[in-house]
């Protein structure tokens, strides 16, 4: 899920779809307790409230740091494989609640869980985290901003012990709300009132390169560019602990790419990076779909595409 250093730092030239955006107002402040992000510091000063359950989101394919080198004292590991599934030929899809529940549940969360995921490697695995429990109903979920990598550059404290767990009981109310589909896509295209936004790389967003042997023909109709690595500090991705950027620089990034009062939906190839542009557009107060078939599922149903920088 790594990009050349080159592709992190390349923009493709979006169309403005409007000169003026704000997000939602009287949202709470950034990276605070109340937020769908929160600071390395706000954690620091809440790991011994009994009510906060930290995650750290590990994929064994991205070849993330083992739970066992290090963690932030007090963390559980959630395995990537079980908010994400192979089904119906698809990869790295939504799985049932009742899984879902049971692997939360697993790790300790409960209704009046605080939850705080981090990720050691790439942003993306942590953000799907966020989806998920979103999709099951639990809106006490935060991003840990930075994730493992920024806690470690601060000398913050570390342990390798695994943490005892007192199984969760989580009682869900799915919102399939948050999930968009392909026919409901389909059926809106060219309309008002979506703002497609593609997280794939330059080259498989134009149609001239794909991705781990995949091709791309280009891009979803009327979706627009924005890499997932754009919504970090530098443009550089998450890899070294980089902080997201903040609201107003975030809502910029959507503005560009919608008109007020648009659904964002959000895809990739596979649902995992599009996860990142999900999180963000949620923390700034924007209405929010993921794709979770995204782009894998869209080619092989032969629905409509455009190549080239146009969207």
């Amino acid at each position: 899920m790594r990009l050349p250093a080159l592709l992190l730092i390349t923009t493709l030239a979006v169309p403005t779809a409007h000169e003026h955006f704000s997000p939602a107002q009287h949202l709470p402040p950034e990276r605070s307790g109340d937020s769908v992000i929160v600071s390395t510091a706000w954690l620091a000063s809440h790991l011994h409230d009994p009510n906060v359950v930290v995650l750290q989101v590990n994929m064994a394919m991205m070849h993330d740091a083992p739970f066992s080198a290090g963690h932030i004292p007090g963390a559980r590991e959630l395995p990537y494989d079980v908010i994400a599934i192979d089904k119906d030929g698809l990869a790295s899809q939504m799985p049932s609640v009742d899984s879902l529940r049971a692997a939360f549940e697993a790790v300790g969360v409960s209704d009046r869980s605080r939850v705080v995921v981090y990720y050691s490697g790439d942003a993306p695995s942590a953000a799907r985290a966020v989806m998920a429990l979103d999709y099951l109903g639990h809106d006490r979920v935060s991003f840990l901003d930075g994730g493992l990598p920024k806690w470690r550059t601060e000398g913050r404290p570390l342990e390798t012990a695994a943490t005892a767990i007192t199984r969760g009981t989580l009682h869900v109310r799915p919102r399939e709300i948050v999930i968009a589909t392909a026919p409901w896509i389909e059926s809106r295209i060219g309309k008002p009132g979506i703002a497609l936004i593609d997280t794939r790389s330059d080259g498989e967003y134009l149609g001239t390169a794909g991705r781990h042997g995949m091709p791309s023909e280009g891009h979803l109709a009327g979706a627009r560019q924005l890499q997932w690595q754009q919504l970090f500090q530098g443009d550089s991705g998450s890899a070294h602990g980089e902080p997201l950027k903040s609201r107003t620089e975030l809502a910029k990034l959507y503005a560009d790419r919608m008109h007020p009062g648009d659904t964002v939906v959000t895809y990739c190839w596979v649902g995992y990076r599009a996860s990142t542009t999900y999180l963000a557009a949620r923390a700034i107060g924007l209405p929010v779909k993921l794709y979770d078939g995204s782009y894998q599922e869209w080619l092989r149903e032969k629905l409509p595409v455009n190549a080239g920088a146009t969207p």
